[in-house]
């Protein structure tokens, strides 16, 4: 063993691949990052339309409250 450990050599694999970008390169990757992001389907499933409708459901089918 050489004496290097694991996170020794995740720290140089790291360096080496953030040496291996220029900034054009970088911001041009990141922007493309971003752009496919947002094109992606967003989840409905809990949008503050689709929980007062539940409410509403759920309101509608209850029994009433004894006041």
């Amino acid at each position: 063993m050489s004496g290097a450990t694991d996170d020794d050599l995740k720290r140089f694999e790291e360096r080496k691949r953030e040496a291996s970008w220029d900034a054009a390169q970088r911001w041009r990757v990141l922007q493309e990052t971003i752009t496919w992001a947002e094109s992606q389907a967003t989840v409905r499933r809990n949008t503050p339309q689709k929980c007062l409708e539940l409410q509403r459901a759920k309101l509608a089918t209850s029994p009433p409250l004894n006041s």
